[in-house]
């Protein structure tokens, strides 16, 4: 589910990580809204405020402009527009660092009206603890959302075939049954990540040339 992302009149010195509710895309689809039907009104998840957010997942559909830029986050249990505004050389390079097809840690806030949802972002990061990525998404154990990462990991590295990586090759390289590494190449293909070339056996990130 993709939600719409507007400005907020915030600032970015409110948010810290510990001040934050840590969220899935899925949770903040069912989040419902606190309160009298306003602009700017908080949503919760089960009793808890919503309006400071963190979510982890990967970035696409990354679009810059003069002022803001925004970027869909994929975490696995649906997708969510964020817009994180630029008002400076320091938040240039923060949008700079951040690209398609990576794992980040995005903190902000939720607000909306009715049922619309508007997700600004005022700080992202680059996920460097791959840890944090089983604990953020799907619900599933976390070594097979581990897995999921390991394996997208392999497609972000460049390949020396234009055909993209072998299944084989994948298992080789983790030292995994390739039963399980197509398990999480249909995941990563289902959500757009990665996709097929010459045959099912091949694939490449949709994210990389």
């Amino acid at each position: 589910m993709v939600f719409s992302s507007q400005t907020g009149a915030f600032s970015p010195s409110q948010f810290t990580p510990s001040s934050t509710t840590p969220l899935t895309v899925k949770q903040i689809a069912a989040a419902q809204l606190t309160g009298a039907d306003e602009e700017g009104v908080p949503f919760v998840v089960d009793g808890v405020d919503t309006s400071k957010i963190r979510v982890v997942g990967m970035v696409s559909g990354k679009a810059e402009r003069a002022t803001d830029v925004t970027f869909t986050i994929d975490d696995g249990t649906g997708r969510i527009d964020f817009i994180r505004w630029v008002n400076d050389a320091a938040d240039s390079a923060e949008t700079d660092a951040i690209q398609n097809g990576m794992y980040v840690s995005v903190i902000g806030t939720l607000k909306g009206l009715k049922d619309k949802k508007r997700a600004t972002a005022f700080c992202v990061r680059p996920v460097t603890d791959y840890n944090e990525v089983p604990l953020m998404t799907s619900g599933t154990n976390g070594s097979v959302t581990d897995l999921y990462t390991q394996v997208l990991n392999v497609f972000s590295e460049p390949s020396e075939s234009d055909h993209g990586v072998h299944i084989d090759e994948i298992a080789k390289r983790l030292g995994l049954p390739v039963s399980k590494i197509v398990d999480a190449i249909n995941f990563h293909v289902d959500y757009g990540h990665i996709f097929s070339t010459i045959d099912d056996f091949h694939y490449k990130s949709a994210y990389i040339d």
